[in-house]
């Protein structure tokens, strides 16, 4: 009796050793593809996400919202001037690498409305004057390789591409950020002094905002208007409409 007990001591001890052994190369593996993926740009967006969200449910006493800019690179083989940015990479030699551009600022765009609610979360709790407080959601810079390549896209090409292509298989980047099917019907731009005849000029800096026009309902009887998300030269981000940001840099 004895003797099985010992036994089955034996083989108990033996599965919690192979139990152990699995769950530490388990945990290697999942580190390898955390550092290996470096998802820290989406983890940051994800918790912007969820403290607008809590804001909504919680209004003034859910405190300041969690939101990062984002300083994205991108680059045709050069670095930017950002000193930790997330780097994405256009291969200049392809027909497409104009699209890939537009792709990676549209799907930008998109995370930037997603941050913010889609324009169907109150997250203006807290804010006690009446006035446009506006989100930096990504700061964007080209390197030299790109500005050489493409010095100037126009916006009108940008639009066309959003009106044009689809967002995940679903619905157009246009109807998703801007809920209209045509590029004339934008709204919101002149908040951003936005003009479609003007050009993205790669050699500078641009931003990705969006915003909420606050009312103070209880005076005006007026609902907050939730602002659409438009990119900028970031040097013009100061003659927005915009009194208030924010996102921390």
């Amino acid at each position: 009796m004895m003797k099985n007990e010992k036994n089955k001591r034996g083989e108990l001890t033996t599965t919690q050793l192979v139990t152990i052994i699995i769950l530490i190369v388990s945990f290697i593996i999942i580190l390898f593809l955390i550092f290996r993926l470096n998802p820290g740009e989406q983890t940051n967006k994800e918790i912007c996400h969820n403290s607008v969200v809590l804001r909504a449910k919680s209004a003034v006493f859910a405190g300041p919202l969690d939101c990062r800019t984002n300083y994205l690179c991108i680059s045709g083989g050069d670095d930017c001037s950002f000193v930790s940015a997330s780097k994405i990479e256009v291969d200049l030699n392809k027909n497409d690498a104009e699209d890939k551009i537009k792709e990676f600022l549209a799907k930008e765009m998109a995370d930037c409305w997603y941050m913010f609610g889609e324009g169907k979360v109150s997250y203006e709790g807290g804010f006690t004057e009446r006035s446009v407080h506006c989100a930096v959601c990504s700061i964007v810079e080209f390197d030299e390789k790109i500005q050489e390549k493409f010095p100037k896209i126009t916006y009108s090409e940008l639009y066309d591409y959003l009106r044009k292509t689809k967002r995940e298989n679903s619905q157009t980047y246009l109807k998703y950020l801007y809920d209209v099917n045509e590029v004339s019907l934008i709204p919101d731009a002149e908040y951003f002094n936005l003009q479609l005849d003007k050009e993205i000029d790669t050699s500078v800096k641009h931003s990705i905002l969006t915003g909420v026009d606050m009312n103070i309902k209880l005076i005006f009887g007026e609902k907050d208007r939730y602002l659409s998300v438009f990119i900028i030269p970031t040097v013009e981000t100061s003659s927005t409409e915009c009194k208030e940001f924010i996102t921390k840099p």
